[in-house]
């Protein structure tokens, strides 16, 4: 009895599925893996050109104006419609996060100075945007778009392990450079 039970439950959720995959309706999901690819890609794109994050597998990855920041995080900062405000405070932020990538765990001074940055960097960012959630949002999206590989999420993560518990000033003034 249970078996039936379960291929019939099975087969009423399929049809549901298969009923609300596409065609008609108003539903926006893409009915096809194709149509997901390309809204996908849609929604990716600025100015007509696809934003393309550096995949690469090195932790740093290019920053040919040798700012602090990677490339390509600088152009999404550009492509955010951000106040001039908000954008350099992204661009500290971003700075402070390649930082923390790129860090010497082992060195205590350049982790506390790293430490002090970041926590500067999110302050600036928090003051200069419209609203505390507006803050946050650029904050977490800097920070998905900065740690975008598994390198990357490991330097990351050994980075927060490291400095988990640990005491920082607050910043001075609104923490902006």
């Amino acid at each position: 009895m249970l078996n039936k039970t379960t291929r019939l439950l099975g087969l009423v959720a399929l049809g549901v599925l298969t009923g609300c995959g596409g065609g008609g309706g108003s539903s926006s999901t893409p009915a096809t893996p194709a149509e997901a690819t390309a809204s996908v890609m849609t929604k990716l794109q600025t100015g007509g050109a696809l934003l393309a994050l550096d995949r690469s597998t090195t932790v740093a990855g290019a920053d040919a104006n040798g700012d602090g920041v990677r490339d390509d995080v600088t152009t999404w900062i550009g492509t955010q419609g951000y106040t001039t405000d908000v954008s350099k405070a992204a661009a500290q932020l971003a700075k402070a996060y390649q930082t923390v990538l790129t860090l010497t765990l082992t060195d205590d001074v350049a982790v506390r100075a790293a430490r002090l940055a970041s926590s500067d960097a999110v302050e600036c960012i928090m003051q200069k945007a419209a609203s505390i959630d507006a803050g946050y949002k650029v904050v977490a999206d800097l920070r998905r778009v900065t740690v975008n590989t598994d390198a990357r999420v490991k330097a990351y993560l050994s980075y927060v392990e490291l400095v988990n518990d640990t005491v920082a000033r607050a910043p001075q003034g609104d923490g902006c450079v």
